[in-house]
């Protein structure tokens, strides 16, 4: 199967095939950054964690989008006290999860190249970091699932999400008809394909 996941910038696309995949260092000025699936029977996974300081107050969040962009549904996570790469490792995995449990074949999009270095090597001095990247290489394997990165702007909808998971330790489940506010905005941009600016 073949997937490719796009960042609208004119000269930088980056394809995304099995396995872990980082797109391209892009630091030109301005970029222009959108996201589109483009194959239907995949759901795309936005994940992202959150923290005020580090360590601090701690979040994680999701939200699972079919190929036209619409919610299947999102998640928040808190978390306590924590680290930001503890967030977003926990950010993955209980998407993963949720994935798991919905029976959905995921390509999950990070803007943490923390976490795509994690997860490529497999390996770190922490134990509770290594116990959640060996869940996250699990379930990646039973689930056939990508993971790749994405500019920070691409992920804007999620990365809302995760911040207010974080400020006010939310912990809920949110389906379409939840969604509403600044969420609705970014994720009705997202699905018109309405770029975002970044300048680098």
């Amino acid at each position: 199967m073949d997937l490719d996941e796009h960042i609208v910038e004119g000269r930088f696309t980056s394809g995304c095939r099995n396995g872990i995949h980082i797109s391209p260092d892009c630091s030109l000025s301005p970029q222009y950054c959108a996201l589109a699936c483009t194959v239907p029977s995949w759901f795309k996974l936005n994940t992202e964690g959150s923290s005020f300081e580090n360590p601090g107050l701690v979040g994680a969040a999701g939200i699972i989008r079919d190929s036209a962009g619409h919610v299947h549904l999102a998640y928040q996570v808190a978390l306590g006290i924590g680290t930001s790469v503890l967030a977003e490792l926990t950010a993955v995995w209980r998407s993963l999860e949720r994935a798991l449990t919905h029976g959905l074949a995921p390509l999950v999009v990070v803007d943490a190249t923390a976490v795509i270095s994690l997860l490529q090597s497999r390996v770190s001095g922490k134990w509770e970091v290594q116990h959640l990247i060996m869940r996250i290489v699990r379930l990646q394997q039973l689930l056939v699932a990508d993971v790749q990165h994405v500019l920070r702007e691409a992920n804007g909808a999620v990365d809302h999400l995760a911040k207010e998971t974080a400020s006010l330790q939310l912990t809920r489940v949110l389906h379409h008809n939840d969604i509403t506010g600044v969420l609705h905005g970014i994720l009705c941009l997202d699905r018109r394909g309405i770029s975002h600016l970044r300048r680098g």
